[in-house]
């Protein structure tokens, strides 16, 4: 039993010696103005042992004060030139870097949160709700007639922020100082990848004195629920409802741009760039007519009324494989969902974007639309036709583009998980990245990395995918998906390479090979790396 402990405590204490990576979370104040020298907080986990920060954006500066379990406390200096936007930092330890934390820079002047603090247009306010269930409220004097538009932002996704105006109450005997409810939001619509920020315009209807409260969507608070609230004078226009922006390259979003150079993007990405198309005939869709689509055109035009369907004509001469794309520059999913079928001369469909199986366990029907699809045409007359998923929904800003082409082999969007690389002399690391081979491309693609530090070596390799059988109940799931492959590069770091005093930034660059020869790359991405002492 003695001997039994012993080992019990032996394993728990080799447990204790591998310290939990340092975890940045939120920072406060979120916004400062270009030309300010501020302080702020970092709160996260196990960051005492933090020494440095680490920042990669021309005119601003950061050091670190101090670090707690818990805390950083830094000092941020903006120069005027700096621009407007989000911006990222990370800290620097015995682990190497550590996550990227968001802030922000504004271009209006800033101020922290106060009791009855007063309200001013082109004015941002720095807060954070620092308990469950903790409010905000703020002080509005307006005159008669005068529009407000409020916006706040979190520093996390995980902090929704909710705006409520109130207004001064009839007096009562029971209730002499009370406030009612004027105008409250939290966000148009909650959907995976919008936004989540609060946005208020209301126009004020008496002159006086009114309240604005920001408290968190069912009282969420803590000390990473950070904002800055925004104020501005007038009824400001409201944003697209659209996904928030990616860095990467996804030909199958909604909101992708379809722009005269897109052919030419097509081709480059299938290692092929001197083939540089024109840009395709546009046609307007009519209400009244049909109009002949030729391949590559783009059918363009708005639902604006509920049940209301577009059509256009198409005419091909030879067996073609093609694809549509489809785009809502406006308007997008899940307000509007465009439904793209293609029918021959009989009626019968040939092809649409909605991609329909049946789940695998309980065999019920499941349908998703799709911004992209592939078929086969043989030659004929065929009506292309365009509407909402459903007929009782049609708005002005219900605008699509269908692009019908020809297929065009191409690599499509590259996953890559890794945000930083912390690498440990006499040790590799493997990396994994995910490729999508789009339209049938089966050339090889190549992986590598420039601006290794010395001591760094890396083994690039990629084969063309492996066919799995389909899976059972899947539908004519090659028509709407590509054919994902994974591949890897193992960085390896020689013995004796000596340790980073800062992060240096190689560049990861994804490359096509077509016909022996290697293409420019499709993906240039730098990525922080540190070399860092091996874990005691």
């Amino acid at each position: 039993m003695n001997w039994l402990a012993g080992r019990v405590a032996s394993v728990l204490g080799a447990l204790t010696l591998h310290a939990a990576d340092p975890n940045l979370q939120a920072v406060h104040p979120l916004a400062g103005q270009p030309g300010a020298t501020y302080q702020a907080t970092i709160t996260g986990s196990n960051l005492a042992n933090l020494r440095a920060l680490s920042l990669d954006e021309p005119g601003v500066r950061a050091r670190l004060l101090s670090a707690t379990a818990d805390q950083l406390r830094i000092e941020i200096t903006l120069d005027t030139s700096v621009t407007s936007g989000e911006k990222k930092l990370r800290a620097i330890g015995p682990q190497g870097l550590t996550n990227a934390v968001s802030w922000h820079v504004v271009p209006e002047p800033t101020t922290l949160e106060s009791p009855d603090l007063a309200l001013q247009s082109s004015r941002v306010v720095n807060g954070v709700l620092a308990e469950p269930g903790e409010v905000d409220t703020f002080t509005l004097n307006a005159l008669a007639g005068q529009a407000f538009t409020f916006e706040a932002v979190s520093a996390t996704p995980a902090f929704d922020p909710v705006l409520t105006l109130l207004e001064p109450a009839p007096e009562s005997w029971f209730s002499p100082k009370s406030w009612k409810r004027l105008a409250f939001h939290d966000e148009d619509l909650f959907f995976p990848g919008l936004s989540t920020h609060a946005r208020l315009t209301h126009v004020v209807q008496q002159a006086g004195q009114y309240r604005l409260q920001i408290s968190g969507f069912s009282g969420h608070g803590g000390p990473a629920a950070s904002y800055y609230l925004r104020v501005r004078n007038g009824a400001a226009p409201p944003p697209l409802r659209h996904p928030l922006p990616a860095a990467d390259w996804n030909p199958r979003s909604f909101v992708r741009q379809l722009g005269p150079d897109w052919l030419a993007q097509l081709h480059r990405r299938g290692g092929d760039e001197k083939t540089q198309p024109p840009p395709p005939a546009r046609v307007a869709a009519s209400p009244d007519q049909t109009p002949l689509l030729p391949i590559p055109g783009i059918f363009e035009g708005r639902i604006a009324q509920p049940a209301q369907t577009h059509k256009a004509a198409l005419h091909l001469e030879q067996t073609l494989p093609v694809t549509i794309e489809i785009e809502t520059p406006e308007a997008t999913l899940p307000e509007f969902n465009p439904i793209v079928t293609v029918f021959d001369s009989t009626g019968r469909e040939v092809a649409t974007n909605v991609h329909t199986k049946r789940n695998n366990n309980g065999l019920y029907m499941m349908k998703m639309i799709h911004a992209r699809t592939t078929f086969l045409l043989t030659p004929g007359d065929y009506t292309l036709q365009v509407r909402n998923i459903t007929t009782d929904h049609g708005r002005p800003d219900f605008a699509y583009r269908v692009l019908l082409r020809a297929q065009v082999p191409h690599a499509g969007r590259v996953t890559f998980p890794d945000d930083r690389l912390n690498l440990v002399p006499g040790a590799a690391r493997v990396l994994t990245f995910q490729l999508d081979r789009e339209e049938d491309f089966r050339d090889p693609v190549v992986a590598t990395f420039t601006g290794l530090p010395p001591g760094v070596t890396v083994l690039p390799g990629a084969d063309n995918p492996v066919e799995r059988p389909p899976l059972p109940n899947a539908g004519r799931i090659e028509r709407y998906t590509p054919k994902p492959q994974t591949f890897s590069l193992l960085l390896h770091v020689a013995d004796g390479t000596p340790l980073s005093a800062a992060p240096v930034y190689p560049k990861l660059l994804i490359r096509p090979v077509r016909k022996g020869q290697l293409a420019p790359p499709i993906l240039e991405k730098s990525i922080p790396l540190m070399i860092i002492p091996a874990a005691p």
